[in-house]
């Protein structure tokens, strides 16, 4: 069997926005084994997704932050890797400035992927784009690799047990709601908690519940908010998984959101969204389709009037206060 393997230890936002390559490469290779090297705990997310035939644990690298490193642990990865022997290996961490020589080691047939600078001739190695959108920046290397792209757009699948888990809190939940996500894994990414709680308190008095989410290392910041709301919210911080989490966001009217992987999940699922990006590269993390996502880049003045506007463009005013659906 013909042996796939993509090489990508990120995080959440990072991986979903790698999907749409990765399902053209498995649409390109149907009977090929496809295995996806990542952080240990995205292994969860990643075995949603069936272009993947399985997900390995990475070790960790003195030179990658993600995870923490044991000397020990990556040498027999590395002998797992070589155990494997590839028929080819995908570089898709970055440009390739730490990982390249890394990957080398696993000793796959042929090894792809992006490169600082690379020849114009070169078949195996693309220059990394540095202007592209981070979707479209993985579709491109798979262009470069004669794959033809079938969809373009970013995937989330939800299950029939997202849906029963989601039913079991669905009693709580008052009809229309807005879900609001103060946390981001960088706290230099979070736009200040009083900032949340004008735009909750605004969409509270137009007739909106405030559902509030988060993973647990970010309770401090989503009691912080619920305090400063005038009105009852429901406060869901560390109750959801990501397929309850995605129901949730389908059944939204709209989420408010640092840019962080919460965004990326409701652009897989096309549920309105406005995000706050504070990462100074809202073209290359922001959701694509304008039409359903407004990104507000906070790296430069942007009055609050500006963003309460686009509030009220895209949330209808209600009459009463909620209603159970």
């Amino acid at each position: 069997m013909f042996k796939i393997a993509i090489f990508r230890a990120l995080q959440l936002g990072d991986l979903l926005c790698s999907i749409p390559a990765v399902r053209a490469l498995k649409s390109h290779y149907p009977n090929a084994k496809l295995y996806f090297i990542g952080l240990p705990h995205m292994r969860t997310l990643m075995e949603r997704f069936d272009c993947i035939d399985e997900y390995v644990d990475f070790s960790g690298h003195p030179q990658l932050p993600e995870i923490a490193y044991n000397p020990d642990n990556l040498e027999r990865f590395v002998k797992q890797m070589q155990a494997e022997k590839f028929d080819l290996l995908i570089q898709m961490q970055g440009d390739g400035t730490v990982v390249n020589d890394f990957l080398q080691s696993f000793g796959a047939k042929r090894l792809v992927g992006f490169q600082p600078t690379a020849s114009i001739d070169d078949p195996d190695w693309m220059t990394y784009p540095g202007k592209l959108h981070e979707v479209n920046r993985h579709l491109a290397l798979m262009e470069f690799l004669g794959l033809k792209i079938p969809n373009r757009t970013m995937y989330f699948p939800l299950f029939p047990e997202d849906w029963e888990a989601y039913r079991k809190i669905k009693a709580e939940i008052n009809y229309p709601f807005v879900i609001i996500h103060v946390g981001s894994r960088d706290a230099k990414r979070r736009w200040p908690i009083e900032n949340f709680g004008f735009l909750g308190t605004l969409m509270q008095q137009m007739g909106y519940q405030i559902i509030l989410t988060g993973v647990s290392a970010e309770e401090s910041l989503v009691n912080e908010l619920q305090r400063l709301l005038e009105r009852p919210v429901l406060n869901l911080c560390s109750r959801l998984d990501l397929g309850t989490l995605g129901c949730l966001l389908k059944e939204s009217t709209l989420l408010v959101c640092n840019c962080t992987g919460i965004s990326h999940i409701a652009a897989a699922l096309k549920a309105k969204s406005v995000v706050i990006s504070l990462d100074g590269e809202p073209e290359r993390w922001g959701p694509l389709n304008t039409a359903l996502h407004t990104t507000f880049d906070l790296t430069k003045p942007i009055a609050m009037e500006r963003i309460v506007r686009e509030i009220r463009r895209v949330l209808p005013a209600l009459s009463v206060f909620g209603s159970n659906a």
